[in-house]
């Protein structure tokens, strides 16, 4: 009890938010550009599936990237089930989980760093703006709202004081191995606001003053907070969207989107053709994109973890055409 009260106080002393030219056209964006296109993949373990964390062969995982000529990579540290890819002190403190129930005591994003980093990959991470929402001692634990599980829920800057500690214990640890964060969730009709999202950047660049991080606001191409570096970019449907140059709004101008049929899914949706023009017109824009592509989770049928060749093969034409 004395550790969890000394990290939420610890929390308190983070900032309120600043104005937005601050941060408008970040500098630390400056990679972005010059990197054109990355991989993003949602390795979401659960209950039944938390096994899968010390079977992912982050070698293999890195390997295919560099054949691919992903720049960098995006990988989940966690979302709703309640189950995370590395270990988090401070999580466990607040929610009462012993070392290893909820989160892995493998250290997949360390992991992935050291294998990527050799091969001039730069990492990225995931996680959502609020406790997992199917896990309602986590959500209680951190004093949001009991509602049925799988919800979003409604918060503010008490709770986000309390959700940063989780969020600076991560950034202290990886330091510079870990080149910026993507928060999913930042809607504003859950209350994510400038306020929070300073608090949230002030946590992730905790260990790397030079870390970017963009607040999801939803499907959508937009400068969405004061503190954000470069756009989130969720779209469904990338290709009506023109980048007119690199800069949006004060935010480096980024998409992310899936090859697959959905999020995580292993086939391609699209031919090369279209993603090709359309990536190539982006990056000589100033843009940047990122692909999600599906990991495999049956040891059986290949390493976990690894991508399809389909989608690799699809990734790695379209990266040619943005270096073009």
């Amino acid at each position: 009890m004395r550790m969890m009260a000394y990290m939420i106080c610890a929390a308190i002393g983070m900032g309120a938010a600043t104005t937005t030219s601050a941060v408008e056209r970040n500098q630390a964006t400056d990679w972005m550009p010059e990197a054109k296109v990355g991989a993003f993949m949602h390795f979401l373990p659960r209950a039944s599936t938390f096994a899968r964390v010390d079977q992912f062969d982050v070698s293999v995982v890195a390997q295919q990237l560099s054949d691919a000529k992903a720049a960098y990579f995006v990988f989940t540290l966690g979302q709703n089930s309640g189950y995370m890819n590395a270990p988090n002190a401070a999580y466990d403190a607040v929610t009462g989980y012993a070392p290893g129930e909820r989160c892995a005591k493998r250290d997949l994003p360390k992991e992935l760093a050291a294998v990527l980093k050799p091969r001039g990959i730069r990492l990225m991470l995931y996680l959502p703006c609020q406790t997992p929402n199917g896990d309602l001692r986590a959500v209680k634990a951190f004093g949001l709202p009991e509602m049925p599980a799988n919800r979003d829920r409604k918060l503010d800057a008490a709770f986000a004081r309390k959700w940063a500690v989780v969020i600076r214990e991560w950034s202290d640890r990886y330091g510079d191995s870990v080149a910026g964060w993507w928060f999913d969730g930042g809607y504003q009709w859950v209350g994510v606001n400038d306020e929070v999202a300073q608090i949230y950047a002030e946590a992730a660049k905790h260990g790397n003053p030079a870390a970017v991080v963009t607040f999801n606001p939803g499907v959508s191409l937009r400068r969405w907070t004061a503190a954000e570096d470069y756009t989130a970019g969720e779209l469904t449907e990338p290709f009506p969207h023109a980048c007119e140059g690199r800069w949006l709004n004060g935010s480096q101008w980024h998409v992310l989107t899936f090859l697959g049929k959905c999020w995580g899914k292993r086939e391609t949706r699209f031919a090369d053709e279209p993603w090709c023009a359309w990536v190539a017109s982006v990056t000589s824009k100033g843009g940047c994109v990122t692909l999600d592509m599906g990991p495999n989770l049956d040891a059986a049928a290949a390493p976990v973890g690894s991508f399809s060749e389909v989608q690799l093969k699809q990734f790695r034409r379209i990266a040619d055409a943005a270096w073009k």
